[in-house]
């Protein structure tokens, strides 16, 4: 029987799309090579130079030492984060060090850098020999074995490698219990956990015993949702009395309320109730932080409407005001007095008040740094026009401390902003303008970062930004 040849459209068709393939993974060898460019031409700082501590450090990257701040520009180039650059950087540099004949491979095309950055960052702690002896061992593989095959090979490559520090990793796992919450927005949220085995194993079987329970009384959903369903009721806390915790949250809400009714003043009982939550320990805290917009003063306009629920650990995102009782139906709820976000309060310390901290962190959802996704809560509170000081001679200009002067930022970006490595302006509240060593701008605004042209025709830009 005879092969019918392949029309030439499909023939075609498959070689763009192999070429198309090809280009990718060689535009990611050479997106590669380039941040090994940057490691090896950024200058390295002067070990004796350890004057002000924002001062750049000298760190060890795949064996060289390079300035610390060489992240921040690679974050800034390719739109990403500091930690997804540094991380990228770490994982190149040594790629390149420690791993040579896969560092080969790679740009042979014979595998994918992402591949090869989890085996570096597999590897991390082996030494130099143990590194190559695993690179030897997966050598033959690059290129005929799937990755599949290739990263269930690799732990037992690497214990073999280094027996000794396989004997610790198994003995310092306990030390590396976790449990990881993110919400997700839709109301429901994402939980993910490293645990002891044994109490894995314990956690197992009582949600099987729950599920079980659940079938016998006549529920019909399939087994997973069964089975979440079995992990919310052991998370829903009891009261010693019996009592689920829905009713007592309610309760401190009330109790509150009766608080602001009393004769204390409202302003009083805001503040009392800001600084002294409910004492009770049987119920988590959470605090109600209300975004209220001018037209939401009015009853008639406000059916519908989706709350934006804030937690320190986390956001939770857009809630139907009717979730709200459901959602925080389990914890005591501490109502934060109104902060007027369109206002610009100042003082003349250097220390931020906790409300202006406040108002600056829920204006500002992450760092001003561009690209960032650092969470404001975590950042240092930077003054974006150093603060100045008085002196006998010289008193210090009053309110430097206010929300236009102010902006959050992680510590190594407030470092660099403080070295005067990068420079930032704040034009007007809220826009951030930025330029990097290299000449790179940037004005960040409401969370979003926009490229401006390097270091010229800035005044028409920002203006449009």
């Amino acid at each position: 029987m005879e092969v019918e040849p392949i029309p030439d459209p499909i023939r075609q068709a498959r070689h763009a799309l192999a070429d198309a393939e090809q280009a990718r993974q060689r535009a990611e060898v050479n997106k590669a090579r380039a941040v090994l460019a940057m490691i090896d031409t950024w200058p390295i700082p002067d070990a004796l130079n350890i004057g002000h501590p924002a001062i750049e450090k000298g760190v060890n990257i795949g064996g060289a030492r390079v300035g610390e701040f060489v992240t921040l520009e690679v974050a800034a180039v390719l739109g990403v984060s500091d930690p997804a650059a540094s991380a990228l950087v770490d994982d190149v540099a040594g790629l390149r060090s420690r791993h040579p004949l896969m560092w080969a491979a790679v740009q042979e095309l014979k595998l994918e850098v992402w591949q090869a950055r989890k085996v570096v960052r597999t590897c991390h702690e082996l030494s130099v020999d143990a590194v190559l002896a695993v690179d030897r061992k997966l050598a033959s593989g690059w290129g005929v074995l799937p990755w599949s095959k290739i990263s269930k090979k690799l732990p037992g490559l690497i214990a073999a490698a280094d027996t000794v520090l396989a004997r610790e990793k198994v003995r310092a796992a306990r030390d590396e219990r976790y449990v990881s919450i993110r919400h997700n927005g839709d109301s429901t949220s994402w939980l993910i956990a490293r645990l002891d085995t044994g109490a894995a194993l314990n956690l197992q079987a009582s949600l099987g015993r729950l599920t079980d329970h659940l079938i016998a009384d006549g529920a019909a959903e399939p087994l997973p949702l069964l089975r979440a369903q079995a992990l919310e009721m052991l998370a829903t806390p009891y009261l010693p009395d019996g009592r689920t915790s829905e009713g007592a949250g309610r309760g401190a809400g009330d109790e509150g309320d009766a608080q602001a009714k009393s004769g204390e003043s409202v302003d009083s009982a805001e503040d009392r109730r800001f600084s002294e939550p409910n004492p009770s320990p049987q119920l988590p805290l959470a605090d109600v932080v209300v975004h209220i917009q001018a037209e939401d003063l009015d009853p008639d306009a406000t059916a519908g409407k989706i709350a934006e629920v804030a937690a320190r650990g986390g956001d939770v995102g857009p809630v139907l005001l009717p979730d709200i009782a459901r959602l925080l139906g389990h914890f005591r709820v501490r109502v934060i007095p109104v902060i007027d976000q369109n206002g610009d309060p100042s003082v003349d310390a250097y220390q931020i008040p906790e409300r202006m901290r406040m108002a600056l962190q829920l204006r500002e959802e992450t760092s001003v740094f561009p690209y960032s996704s650092q969470r404001s809560w975590s950042c240092d509170l930077d003054h974006t026009e150093p603060f100045r000081f008085g002196t006998p001679d010289s008193p210090k200009p009053p309110g430097q401390t206010r929300v236009s002067n102010l902006g959050p930022l992680s510590r190594r970006e407030h470092r660099a902003k403080t070295a005067g490595i990068w420079k930032v302006r704040q034009p007007a509240q809220g826009l951030y303008v930025w330029t990097s060593p290299t000449g790179q701008r940037f004005a960040v605004v409401n969370g979003h970062t926009h490229r401006l042209p390097d270091t010229q025709e800035s005044d028409r830009m920002e203006t449009a930004a």
